[in-house]
């Protein structure tokens, strides 16, 4: 059934928001997937329970697939809790994606190095199970 949902974006460093009609939808996920590694663009300074953003290098993830973090921890000093695009938000499954920054939060005080690997994520191609209907925006 759709839904009437608020998307909240940023762009050029303005917040903005839009109404649009969305449905849930069902799909088939492959057990073949393939690792990409989140690593620091930058070098940054972090401390134990703070949360951060850091610049990553960039990651294409391709249209009709889904990312799903690695359960495990990959840096001594911090965890990753999400994946960031451009503006700071996600795009929809159905187009190509890229990944740039990371939020992050110190598990412990010290230096992040940029090439740092900071987690691993496993990309897995998907396929609708039924026609997904495309969000239409509401005025």
């Amino acid at each position: 059934m759709p839904e009437n949902v608020n998307i909240v974006s940023k762009e050029a460093g303005k917040i903005h928001s839009r109404i649009v009609q969305a449905t849930p939808y069902e799909f088939t996920m492959a057990t073949r997937a393939k690792w990409e590694m989140v690593i620091a663009g930058e070098d940054m300074t972090i401390g134990a329970g703070r949360f951060e953003k850091i610049k990553v290098k960039k990651i294409n993830i391709q249209k009709d697939t889904l990312a799903i973090p690695c359960a495990f921890n990959h840096h001594a000093l911090a965890s990753v809790l999400k994946l960031g695009g451009k503006g700071g938000c996600s795009a929809p499954v159905e187009q190509d994606r890229v990944i740039e920054s990371a939020y992050i939060m110190g598990v412990e005080s010290g230096d992040i190095r940029r090439g740092d690997l900071l987690a691993v994520i496993n990309i897995f191609p998907i396929m609708f199970t039924r026609d997904a209907t495309n969000p239409i925006e509401m005025l």
